[in-house]
């Protein structure tokens, strides 16, 4: 008996946004630039545009380089973003 298809389930945020918005937002709060955030994280500056634009799929070595750079508890990547009207 085949297999009905079935939609993939979907989060109200894709964690790629949500991991995005938060690097961006930790990184404002440092007062660092792109270039100040990949320098401490070993990473390419446009790696970390990528990453706050939500176009780069990071794997779990790139969030711990990130979060140690930041000097963050993973959590805080996987935080729910306010919305604007907060």
């Amino acid at each position: 008996m085949p297999i009905p298809y079935k939609e993939k389930p979907q989060l109200p945020v894709a964690l790629r946004t949500l991991i995005g918005t938060n690097v961006l937002r930790l990184r404002t709060q440092k007062g660092w630039t792109q270039e100040e955030l990949a320098y401490e994280a070993g990473l390419h500056r446009t790696y970390i545009s990528q990453v706050e634009k939500s176009t780069r799929n990071v794997s779990i070595d790139t969030i711990e380089c990130i979060v140690a750079a930041l000097e963050v508890d993973v959590r805080e990547l996987f935080a729910a973003i306010a919305s604007k009207a907060d």
